[in-house]
């Protein structure tokens, strides 16, 4: 994309990084989409629930904003849905592991837990 100046040559478009006050506004709009999840969630609309976390992971993709490990563990990998307790399961390994289980289509994530000496 060029731009011409006014006052004759044509000069590259500024490329590079956005600016620090887009991915606040990136950042905040994530945590309003993924909180507009967990409620719809809750109140059992499951594909908006979908809607809001693939808006969310749009938004960070595009605006290279990571989620924060609380947010990538309330989402499913495969198939987007916000955990909760009526399509997740959530078991704790003797052996140190979280595993948690979507419902809705099956896959299984495991995280490792902080060991407590």
């Amino acid at each position: 994309m060029l731009k011409k100046a006014t006052n004759g040559p044509i000069v590259p478009r500024r490329a590079g990084r956005r600016t620090k006050s887009q991915e606040k506004i990136a950042r905040d709009r994530i945590d309003k989409l993924l909180n507009l999840a967990r409620k719809s969630s809750h109140h059992k609309e499951n594909e908006q629930s979908k809607r809001f976390v693939e808006l969310a992971l749009l938004i960070s993709k595009r605006y290279n904003q990571r989620l924060t490990k609380e947010q990538r563990l309330q989402i499913c990998r495969k198939c987007n849905s916000f955990f909760d307790s009526e399509n997740s399961k959530n078991r704790i390994s003797s052996k140190g592991w979280k595993t948690i289980t979507c419902l809705d289509c099956g896959s299984i994530v495991r995280h490792g837990l902080p060991r407590s000496d």
